[in-house]
C-alpha cells in the first residue's frame, strides 16, 4: 500500500502540531497539507484529494461537519478522523461515517489505535476499488482458447474425450 496522504485541519496551532508530531512517528503516512479553517479545508480536500483528514469539529468559519457537507461526494470523501476537545459530537461524527473520534489532548496509545483502524479502512477501500475495476471485465473476452487455458467465467472447463481437462493427466494411470 502506498503512503497514506493526510490532511490536518484545526484552527489551533498546538493541536495541529500534536497531530503532526504523532504522524511523524507513524511509518507510511505523509502530511500533505495543514489547514487553519474550514473553508481552507474544503479547498484542500477538493484540490489534493487526501486519503485521510484529521478534522477539528469547532472552527471559526466552518465546523468540521460543514466542511464535509461542502465537499460533498465529488471527489469521494476521504477517510475522516474527528479531533476535538468536546465529546458531545461523537454520535454525529459516526453518523457522517467518521472512522474515529479523538479527544484532545490526544494520547499516543489512542492515536496508534486510530491509525490501525484507518489503515484497515483504507485497505478495505483499496480492495473494493480493485474488485470494482476487475468486475466489469467482459466475460466474453476471457475464453477457453485464451493463453494458459483461461476459461470464461461461468463456463465449464473444456474436457477431452476421457472427461479430463485438456492438459491434465491421470496420475494413477501413469504409475
Amino acid at each position: 500500500m502506498a503512503d497514506i496522504r493526510a490532511l490536518i485541519v484545526d484552527d489551533e496551532a498546538l493541536a495541529r502540531e500534536r497531530v503532526r508530531t504523532l504522524l511523524a512517528a507513524a511509518p507510511g503516512v505523509t502530511v500533505i497539507r495543514e489547514c487553519t479553517g474550514g473553508r481552507e479545508a474544503v479547498e484542500a480536500v477538493i484540490e489534493y484529494q487526501p486519503d485521510l483528514v484529521f478534522l477539528d469539529v469547532q472552527m471559526p468559519d466552518l465546523d468540521g461537519f460543514q466542511v464535509l457537507e461542502a465537499v460533498g461526494d465529488d471527489p469521494p470523501l476521504p477517510t475522516v478522523v474527528f479531533v476535538t476537545a468536546y465529546d458531545e459530537y461523537a454520535l454525529r461524527a459516526f453518523d457522517v461515517h467518521a472512522v474515529d473520534y479523538l479527544l484532545k489532548p490526544i494520547e499516543p496509545e489512542r492515536f496508534a489505535r486510530t491509525l490501525a483502524r484507518v489503515r484497515e479502512t483504507l485497505g478495505d477501500k483499496s480492495d473494493r476499488r480493485l474488485a470494482a475495476l476487475l468486475d466489469p471485465l467482459p466475460a466474453a473476452s476471457i475464453t477457453a482458447s485464451a493463453p494458459f487455458g483461461m476459461v470464461r467465467r461461468g463456463a465449464a472447463p473444456p474436457a477431452t474425450s476421457t472427461g479430463m481437462m485438456s492438459g491434465s493427466r491421470n496420475v494413477a494411470a501413469s504409475k
